[in-house]
């Protein structure tokens, strides 16, 4: 999806938050605050490794913390400064899927609240994306989606499957 039909799309609808499914988000617009998963990560005896980054892009530059994933509240503190820093128009959360594969459902769960209020008060859009499509949310009989992911999507003011 197209940064301009996205933004276009949220303008008309007046909407706040989104999640977008089944794709990958694009190059980061100027004043946005991102958390996205590292392309690469490492897995050990009972052990992955992945890193997560936080960035920040404003007309005055951009900011990229790396965080080694051990400490996803860091990451999450992190996000929420730089919202409060740079009075973004926008913050992302990027590959919550791989996000929730990696690190589990709670702590994608987690970051997505924690960016959500932190939008929120900063009167910025909140945009999600995801790679798993609404036919992975289905459940293994084929039913519909799982209770789960209905009750994150009810959260959102638009979903949007490009």
């Amino acid at each position: 999806m197209a940064m301009k039909q996205l933004r276009s799309h949220l303008d008309e609808t007046g909407a706040r938050t989104a999640l977008v499914r089944d794709a990958r988000a694009p190059p980061r617009p100027p004043e946005t605050v991102t958390v996205a998963p590292g392309i690469s990560g490492s897995v050990g005896p009972g052990v992955r490794t992945s890193p997560l980054y936080v960035t920040a892009e404003a007309p005055s530059g951009r900011t990229i913390r790396e965080y080694d994933g051990r400490n996803v509240r860091a990451v999450a503190e992190c996000a929420t400064e730089l919202v409060v820093e740079r009075d973004p128009r926008a913050v992302w959360l990027c590959g919550r899927d791989q996000i929730r594969a990696w690190w589990g459902r709670g702590i994608a769960d987690m970051l997505e609240r924690r960016l959500a209020a932190a939008a929120r008060r900063a009167d910025a859009r909140l945009v999600v994306w995801t790679s798993d499509g609404a036919d992975d949310d289905a459940s293994e009989d084929g039913d519909t989606a799982v209770e789960d992911d209905v009750a994150v999507e009810d959260g959102y003011d638009v979903v949007l499957d490009p």
